[in-house]
């Protein structure tokens, strides 16, 4: 009797462990993904490195993204690919010199290095997935699809502030996405051989935003509820996407921090592409013709290209101020980046699906030139009013137009996250407490912190999985039309996890004579 049990549990654990293999392997139309289990919460299980469309290289250099083919192959999921191609700059900066962890992860490289990020590369068109551990392909689970930061030029997916495991640990409730996109000159290059074919990082996130509708039931997740959601750069892709996708967003929701459309500061007016013709002049392609030019610039390894752009920007700044400055951000084409966003929204197109806009109280502190003291205090309230008033203006004309809005200010002020006090609730500073990577930061964790970061995390939840549910769970709609202004739900102010303000206290500024705006709620 006693072999028998031995022999019943032997094959119970064999059992189990296929169970849990199987359970780590997804297959999808363009491959079969081999997952694994987070080392931290081994209730978590990821897919670090799933291709979404085919690789930009060669002669898919500065092109659309194409979709993947059919495919059985099997690909290992467990570590991370590759950034896309981007440049670690020499220039002095809070992110490097205060507060690291926010940058992407290059293996013991300096994170003032002033060369090529050495885990960056071109192929590199990927995104990842954290689900439950137990998720199968009837679960049914809300997805959130994450678009980082990094002002067009930097950003991917291995940011150790950004990754999720602690938040899906959590809720065991939720999938998130997180994608990589071409930024920097190989996304928006502007030169005269592509007429105004550009803006390929925002093309590219509209093909990953369609490779997990189509695929993500698979994982778990349920394709009729994906909210998209973008920090800084990622943020303001979102909000144009639902312009330019607005009679087909495929997404359900969308969450939009720190950065909009209405407003958005990074744009490039180099409509006759001089920036690209001086680097190509540069790299050796001086040619008059702009196909040719083209083509010789295809052929420039990645990293050479991106060292000449990085270090030209560099001693722009830190040694010949007079240098001309060259840039590679988004540019107006009227397809994938509009002229006038507030026509558009008056002219109704706007996706109409629930939106959350959400800002941070100091958005500036963190994105001025950096000064070990930090920058003045009124140029950090001054800009930051680009960003508060760029909400404002949006969520008014989508109230006026009838579309449910929900409005978030992140105020905290935590020293493990801000180490340095002129910080306070800075740029970038909630995807600490939405991640819960707080808990990855060196210093003093508080209750109230811990507090924070999980209402936060449970707000963000109740919106991806059910938007109607959201005054029922303690967080009001924006109206524009209410007394004091709308309903804002301030996070981590004066002592308190979670409070709704009025609108008119945090962004009377924006449209109230001589009213001011308040940097440390």
């Amino acid at each position: 009797m006693f072999k028998g049990i031995v022999l019943t549990l032997a094959i119970a654990s064999v059992v189990l462990a296929e169970t849990e293999q199987a359970n780590l392997t997804v297959y999808t139309r363009t491959g079969n993904f081999v997952g694994g289990l987070n080392d931290t919460y081994p209730d978590v299980r990821h897919f670090k490195y799933i291709p979404y469309a085919k690789p930009p290289v060669g002669s898919r250099r500065w092109a659309s993204p194409e979709p993947l083919d059919n495919s059985s192959e099997v690909i290992d999921s467990t570590v991370f690919g590759p950034a896309c191609a981007q440049y670690v700059s020499a220039v002095p900066s809070v992110w490097a010199m205060n507060i690291t962890g926010n940058l992407i992860v290059n293996y013991g490289e300096s994170l003032l290095a002033g060369e090529f990020a050495q885990n960056s590369a071109e192929d590199c068109l990927t995104l990842a997935i954290w689900t439950p551990a137990n998720a199968t392909a009837d679960s049914n689970l809300p997805v959130l699809h994450f678009f980082t930061g990094g002002g067009d030029v930097t950003g991917g997916i291995n940011i150790p502030t950004q990754l999720p495991a602690n938040w899906v640990h959590r809720s065991q409730g939720h999938i998130v996405v997180t994608t990589n996109y071409r930024v920097n000159i190989f996304s928006h290059p502007h030169a005269r051989g592509l007429y105004n074919s550009t803006n390929f990082g925002m093309q590219d996130q509209r093909v990953a935003i369609e490779w997990v509708a189509e695929n993500i039931a698979a994982f778990g997740g349920d394709p009729s509820r994906i909210t998209i959601w973008g920090q800084s750069a990622g943020s303001g892709m979102v909000d144009t996407y639902l312009s330019t996708w607005y009679d087909d967003p495929i997404a359900a929701g969308a969450i939009m921090s720190s950065a909009f459309a209405i407003g958005y500061p990074a744009m490039s007016e180099d409509y006759d592409g001089l920036n690209f013709t001086f680097v190509a002049k540069s790299l050796g392609c001086d040619f008059s013709d702009p196909k040719v030019e083209l083509e010789c610039m295809r052929r420039i390894p990645a990293a050479r290209m991106e060292n000449f752009v990085g270090q030209y920007q560099d001693n722009s700044t830190l040694v010949n101020t007079t240098q001309s400055a060259i840039t590679f951000t988004r540019q107006v084409d009227n397809k994938y980046v509009w002229a006038n966003y507030t026509e558009r929204h008056l002219e109704g197109k706007y996706a109409k699906i629930p939106t959350v806009f959400g800002t941070t109280a100091r958005e500036f502190s963190a994105l001025l030139p950096y000064a070990q003291d930090g920058p003045p205090e009124e140029l950090i309230t001054e800009d930051t009013l680009i960003f508060v008033c760029g909400a404002y203006n949006t969520t008014k004309l989508l109230d006026e137009a009838d579309q449910s809005t929900y409005r978030y200010e992140w105020a905290g002020n935590f020293s493990n996250i801000a180490p340095v006090p002129w910080l306070g609730a800075y740029h970038y500073s909630d995807l600490y407490m939405f991640f819960g990577t707080y808990l990855i930061a060196p210093g003093e964790i508080t209750d109230l912190e811990i507090q924070t970061a999980e209402r936060m995390q449970d707000y963000l939840l109740d919106f991806i999985t059910d938007p109607s549910s959201m005054a029922s769970k303690g967080w009001p709609a924006y109206d524009v039309f209410a007394t004091n202004g709308g309903n804002i739900t301030q996070f981590g102010a004066d002592g308190q996890a979670v409070q709704i303000v009025t609108g008119d206290s945090v962004e009377g500024a924006c449209h109230i004579p001589n009213a001011t705006y308040n940097t440390t709620p």
